[in-house]
């Protein structure tokens, strides 16, 4: 048998050339590095939304893993009224706030840099909406007439529902003025039309379906379908310094939220609720009776225009055009 022995300066020379090529196949290959370069650095975004239905969809996104993918570290704080949140953004506090959409542009036309980033939820074009004007249940008031001399809570003095119950009331040809405006978070008004403080309350889900499956409660109107058919009611927003500096992260969250959004609207009945039951709280089988808003993944521009026109004519904000303030990456 022939026996061949390498002399030691060849193998040394032949495990360097080994190294040298598996080295350059890992670091020198295009592909790797072009893949290397294009892979997004891990970021952290903090959100500040209410407690509504309408916000189950970031919940969704997080445990179906499309933050994880889009290599998003998303956390959240739960906030009850649309105002402080437009507050938590302009203060630093938060990359995103998700509220109802008046106050951003408020706060836009007085001069403060934010922009609507990734659209949200719009009011179902028929009733029941998944809001409502409600009343105590054995209650004389049957119609807009009676609401003259009453008290009513509609959030915070010049929020979305607030504008919008002025609105409604001078439409139907009762005095704003004769009405007396309580601001009260949605969570607490329940208690206060039981407890007699009010008279009325403009309330969301899920304390909507709670307030009336209680018995004490029943619905009056649904002012947003009378105002402004077919609105966006809450959407997501951010300081326009941030958009354009971090653009590649809100890019990212903007793609994980729509997914989520699809996925939600795709998905069984019986899913939808145990996702809304998950982020609420509440029961399945009263979500179940819930109405819920439509979930979209574009901002309805005209109705937009409608609520700054609704905002201007009561004085709270300057004209302004709203194509300015629609964040288009």
């Amino acid at each position: 048998m022939m026996q061949v022995v390498a002399k030691e300066d060849d193998m040394k020379m032949f495990r360097l050339g080994l190294c040298v090529l598996a080295l350059g196949l890992f670091v020198g290959s295009p592909a790797r590095q072009a893949a290397a370069q294009s892979a997004p650095a891990p970021a952290n975004v903090r959100l500040a939304i209410q407690p509504l239905t309408n916000y189950t969809t970031v919940l969704l996104a997080r445990d179906k893993g499309f933050f994880a993918e889009e290599k998003l570290n998303v956390t959240w704080t739960v906030i009850s009224q649309g105002a402080w949140t437009v507050e938590a953004v302009y203060g630093g506090n938060v990359e995103f706030g998700g509220s109802g959409l008046i106050e951003p542009l408020i706060a836009r036309g007085n001069g403060l840099e934010l922009m609507l980033a990734v659209a949200n939820t719009r009011i179902r074009p028929t009733p029941p909406d998944n809001n409502a004007v409600l009343v105590r249940t054995a209650d004389a008031i049957n119609k807009p007439a009676d609401l003259a001399g009453k008290t009513i809570a509609a959030g915070l003095i010049n929020s979305i529902n607030y504008i919008h119950m002025v609105h409604w009331l001078k439409n139907k040809g009762v005095d704003p003025t004769s009405v007396r405006f309580l601001e009260l978070p949605f969570p607490q008004m329940a208690d206060a039309l039981y407890q007699s403080r009010l008279d009325a309350v403009w309330n969301v889900e899920p304390f909507m379906t709670l307030m009336v499956k209680s018995g004490n409660a029943r619905m009056l109107v649904h002012p947003y379908q009378e105002n402004n058919p077919n609105m966006d009611v809450t959407g997501f927003y951010a300081r326009e310094s941030w958009l354009k500096s971090n653009r590649d992260v809100a890019l990212r969250f903007k793609r994980a939220m729509d997914r989520a959004t699809r996925y939600f609207n795709d998905a069984p009945k019986e899913e939808r609720d145990d996702w809304v039951a998950k982020y609420t709280g509440v029961k399945v089988d009263l979500v179940a009776q819930m109405s819920l808003p439509h979930f979209v993944t574009e901002f309805n521009v005209p109705a937009l225009r409608t609520n700054i026109d609704l905002a201007v004519s009561q004085k709270v904000v300057k004209p302004f055009d709203i194509e300015t303030m629609i964040w288009k990456p």
